[in-house]
């Protein structure tokens, strides 16, 4: 699978590096503020600048990807620099895995809150609802990468006009936006369809590429949820069906 990661070079740059299983890999040097647009996947600020102010711009990152220290990772700037594959991806999965399990133990604190706001949503905010949905998929997965396609209706304006029933795709990396869907997703979202009789489950996962396939229904109505992750736990596979019978119930 693919990743991507960084590390702090001084109080204003970072060093990121992308990694790709057959390929060597590749970095570039950023200012601290466009990190909001990359889709990193972690990050490690050095222990010699760990001050007040840059902590405190990093603080709100921490919600889409997990940042430590040099000194609690044992890396320095040259040894992240020197990084293969292999050793990339080890640092990869000892700074997600226990970000992962604190988001999965957050979400168990709070599933009969979470499912009641996205009930909440769902009579009125078709869009609002699978955007938070999406938000709480990527949180619980880690994932790098989420869409989802489901049904919307266009009410009427008109007298004699009849409610239209559309496709809507949201996806994202890092926040959802909602799009009309492609041909190329029509063809994938009717590759699934056979699957949307069911509650929405797994329906396939590649651990070697982290490509994860949800289909089903929410509320008796299709949805088909594509995600790029590192792992699948059984704590994740349990809060998924938790929070999809909450749901549905």
């Amino acid at each position: 699978m693919d990743f991507k990661l960084g590390i702090t070079r001084n109080a204003e740059q970072l060093y990121v590096k992308s990694f790709s299983p057959g390929n060597g890999p590749s970095s570039k040097i950023l200012d601290l503020h466009e990190a909001r647009e990359e889709n990193l996947q972690g990050l490690i600020y050095l222990s010699s600048l760990n001050s007040e102010e840059l902590i405190n711009q990093l603080e709100s990152e921490t919600k889409f990807y997990p940042i430590r220290s040099s000194e609690e990772m044992q890396i320095s700037l040259e040894n992240f620099e020197q990084l293969n594959y292999d050793d990339g991806k080890k640092l990869f999965d000892k700074l997600r895995e226990p970000w992962i399990l604190q988001n999965n133990i957050s979400c168990i604190e709070d599933l009969f809150k979470i499912r009641t706001h996205l009930n909440n949503l769902w009579p009125n905010d078709r869009t609002g609802f699978f955007e938070e949905f999406w938000f709480t998929l990527r949180s619980q997965l880690g994932a790098s990468e989420i869409t989802i396609m489901y049904n919307d209706m266009i009410k009427a304006t008109k007298e004699g006009e009849k409610n239209k029933l559309i496709k809507v795709k949201v996806t994202g990396t890092r926040i959802p936006a909602p799009f009309s869907p492609d041909e190329g997703d029509e063809l994938v979202y009717k590759n699934y369809e056979k699957e949307m009789t069911h509650v929405l489950e797994i329906t396939d996962y590649n651990k070697d590429k982290g490509h994860l396939v949800l289909a089903g229904g929410l509320k008796k109505s299709p949805v088909l949820v594509m995600a790029k992750i590192s792992q699948l736990t059984r704590l994740q596979k349990a809060l998924l069906t938790s929070l999809i019978d909450g749901i549905n119930s």
